[in-house]
């Protein structure tokens, strides 16, 4: 019987997926950013439109990491941009504006998880990834994978359930998920962790992680 490896809780194991994190770069220089955003603060419509485009890919990925395949998920990303156009006037620049949208992001995600707007509103919605026409059955498995991990994480609570979304799908760091939630960076290794230890109970999750 194949003993399995001690589960180190102050350093996550390796990610069960490759995965990689969009980046969180604009491609334009910080003083123009800063004026984009001032402006946008002042009510332009263009400068609000900029943004939008800027972080709608990341936004519509980490929720579609967070929660999975939902029938609403278009109405939670515009969601989303409701409540960043009603906050943005509060935003001053203490962190990057890609993390003020990603806890956004997050609260919008913690919200839709509760319990009787998930199971209300949940419905069969293929999960989009990057497919690969040079190896669509790379794509295929990636994908067989994700709805695996997925249905697990229904049976996590969704604090923990976004610590290791974040982490192990999007491929933040503890500490960056702590800024994006708001939350010490000690809490977010703690529900990574718990996560992780869960997840391992199931076989098909364990052996997916442990092919890595």
């Amino acid at each position: 019987m194949k003993k399995r490896a001690p589960i180190n809780r102050s350093e996550p194991a390796p990610r069960p997926t490759d995965v990689a994190a969009l980046p969180t770069t604009w491609p334009i220089g910080a003083a123009e950013q800063t004026d984009l955003v001032t402006r946008a603060q002042a009510g332009e419509a263009q400068a609000l439109r900029s943004i939008a485009e800027q972080e709608l890919p990341r936004v519509e990925r980490l929720l579609g990491r967070i929660l999975g395949p939902r029938r609403d998920f278009e109405d939670l990303v515009q969601n989303v941009f409701v409540e960043l156009c009603r906050s943005l006037p509060a935003y001053r620049g203490d962190s990057k504006l890609s993390t003020f949208v990603g806890g956004i992001t997050v609260r919008i995600a913690r919200r839709a998880l509760r319990p009787s707007a998930y199971e209300r509103r949940r419905g069969p919605m293929p999960l989009e990834l990057e497919a690969s026409v040079e190896d669509p059955e790379r794509a295929t498995l990636a994908s067989e994978k994700l709805r695996s991990l997925h249905a697990a994480l229904d049976r996590i609570k969704p604090k923990k359930r976004i610590a290791f979304t974040l982490w192990a799908l999007d491929g933040m760091s503890p500490h960056e998920i702590a800024e994006i939630t708001g939350t010490k960076v000690h809490t977010v290794r703690s529900r990574i962790f718990h996560a992780r230890h869960e997840l391992m109970e199931d076989e098909s999750i364990r052996r997916l992680m442990e092919d890595q």
